[in-house]
């Protein structure tokens, strides 16, 4: 009995179909149970580890805002720190809301209930004992009340470990499941496959030799098209599966006829494309013109303030020879006392006017030496404790004149550096100087401690001051030159905005860092930074280039 091609295939493609069926609905029964572990593990398990992270993360800045309570005495920040704490706690409750319905078993929930009560614990011990306990304390001891809270935190760590552990265990038994069903698939999957593969390839042996002549045609035929003939068919009238190959072959070749002749279309669209790319290279080669016209428009600008630098070098440097005539002359008067009384006075006014006169002239030739690059620096080994002490001497008249205070918090172990001495007091008396003149019936403090900074060894100088402070808004002028904050501020303090800016170029020049943490009515910080050894200068091209703001000030 003879069967077609078709049938025998039909029949083939009939088995195949069988076990692809038998194939697909138990892949399909263990995909789904795969798929609802994962499931599990996506929605619960993961959700439920980041909460759990979360809440970590929380009681740990929780503790650590119980040890900021501690360190810190002013009322202000300890009632900061506790509306820091409330915060927390509000964001606990809310990690509990959000954790409970992704509670997956009875055994979780109790884990949960156990955490939530020993979190009240905390809270309530914090507030009922802890906090109570500091603000009656004076003498500024820590341990006793921070071990007090370690029961607390212990058990609540205990809560939390074995809270992440029922979370693990749902997870591993999850994914064991995974993997059973898995590895059940796969042996199903390769022997479903190899039967396929067996009954497929004794129908295809079998058919091989009856389509072995005709599907010549087809090789020739494929040949003929290799070579890039295209013209012509199969013309292949036998009404069967080769039949309708050989058909489909002569669509292909109607199909490739097209394409063709869509692909020199296309070209001749390059080509357009190709000579609209010549045009935007062209205009690119303009704008390349134009930048470089800009550069040298820019190094003519840069030479313009170099001569200016020059010219206000020369200048202050002339102005100094009369000056300092005026001011000898000035104080011969003075010492000799050759002007009587009342007159006596106008001399002490010219002597006190001229130095600062003198004073202003220094700042501005070093500033116009800082911007040409002639800014000398001599170094030398600096005794930190001796520079300190002479420092708190020479400004204590100018703090006492406001009726101000002014401590030194310096070790005395604190060592020797080697920097440029002149300029490294000339940067420090110019920020005490500041703070001693914006704050009045206050308090300034000089606090210095050794810090690394990028692996090298340097000292921090902290100027600390309680006076006008400045606003977040106008922070931004504090280091440039010829600025002020306020133009009230400048009638009444006076200045010529060239002491900060001085600074800052000083400190760079000696290879450290200023910044400044400051709130308006409260007082300002100015943390100068230096190395223990000579760095190469950091000195920027621009005065005006922002200064490095410490903290978040307001």
């Amino acid at each position: 009995m003879r069967f077609p091609i078709r049938a025998k295939l039909l029949g083939t493609l009939a088995i195949d179909l069988i076990l692809m069926i038998v194939l697909g609905f138990f892949a399909t029964h263990q995909m789904a149970i795969m798929n609802e572990r994962a499931v599990f593990i996506e929605r619960h398990t993961i959700p439920s580890l980041d909460t759990v992270s979360d809440m970590t993360v929380a009681i740990n800045r929780y503790r650590a805002r119980q040890l900021e309570f501690l360190v810190y005495t002013n009322n202000g920040d300890r009632g900061r720190i506790l509306d820091q704490m409330r915060a927390i706690e509000a964001e606990m409750a809310e990690y509990f809301r959000a954790y409970r319905p992704l509670i997956g078993s009875e055994n979780e929930r109790r884990r949960l209930d156990a955490v939530e009560s020993a979190w009240q614990a905390v809270v309530r011990a914090n507030h009922e004992r802890f906090v109570p306990a500091v603000r009656l304390a004076s003498d500024g001891s820590v341990q006793p009340f921070y071990s007090r809270m370690n029961p607390f935190y212990a058990a609540l760590d205990q809560a939390m470990a074995e809270l992440v552990t029922e979370n693990q265990q749902q997870a591993q038994a999850s994914l064991a499941v995974v993997a059973a069903s898995y590895d059940t698939a796969r042996t199903f999957i390769m022997i479903d496959t190899i039967v396929a593969v067996i009954i497929s390839a004794a129908i295809g042996l079998f058919l091989s030799a009856r389509i072995a002549r005709r599907l010549r045609r087809l090789a020739q035929a494929a040949g003929r098209v290799s070579a890039g003939d295209f013209v012509g068919s199969i013309d292949e009238r036998t009404r069967d599966e080769i039949g309708d190959l050989a058909q489909a072959f002569d669509h292909m070749l109607a199909s490739l006829r097209a394409q063709r002749a869509e692909l020199e279309e296309r070209n001749r669209a390059l080509q357009a494309s190709l000579a609209r790319q010549e045009q935007l290279m062209e205009e690119v080669i303009r704008g390349k013109q134009a930048e470089a016209e800009a550069e040298r428009a820019r190094a003519a600008a840069e030479a313009a303030s170099q001569a200016k630098s020059a010219f206000v070098a020369t200048m202050s440097h002339e102005l100094r020879t009369p000056l300092n005539a005026i001011l000898g002359y000035a104080q011969l008067l003075h010492l000799n006392k050759a002007v009587p009384e009342p007159h006596a006075a106008y001399v002490e006014r010219i002597l006190a006017s001229g130095r600062h006169l003198l004073a202003l002239i220094s700042d501005v030739l070093d500033f116009a030496r800082i911007e040409q690059g002639a800014l000398d620096l001599e170094y030398s080994h600096v005794d930190v404790p001796q520079l300190v002490d002479e420092l708190a001497a020479m400004t204590l008249p100018l703090a006492q004149r406001n009726h101000n205070q002014i401590t030194v918090q310096c070790p005395p172990d604190i060592g020797v550096i080697e920097t440029d001495s002149r300029r490294l007091r000339q940067v420090l008396i110019n920020l005490l100087g500041n703070a001693a003149k914006f704050t009045e019936h206050g308090a300034i403090r000089l606090e210095v401690a050794a810090e690394q900074r990028d692996g090298i060894e340097g000292v921090r100088f902290a100027v600390i001051d309680t006076g006008i402070g400045i606003p977040r808004e106008k922070q931004h002028k504090l280091f440039q030159p010829f600025s002020q904050i306020d133009e009230s501020v400048t009638r009444r303090y006076q200045g010529t905005g060239l002491g900060l800016a001085l600074t800052k170029q000083i400190v760079l020049a000696l290879g450290g860092t200023i910044g400044v943490e400051s709130d308006a009515g409260v007082g300002s910080t100015f943390t100068v930074w230096i190395p223990a050894a000579p760095q190469s200068a950091v000195v920027t091209d621009s005065p005006s280039s922002e200064p490095q703001l410490v903290g978040d000030p307001t």
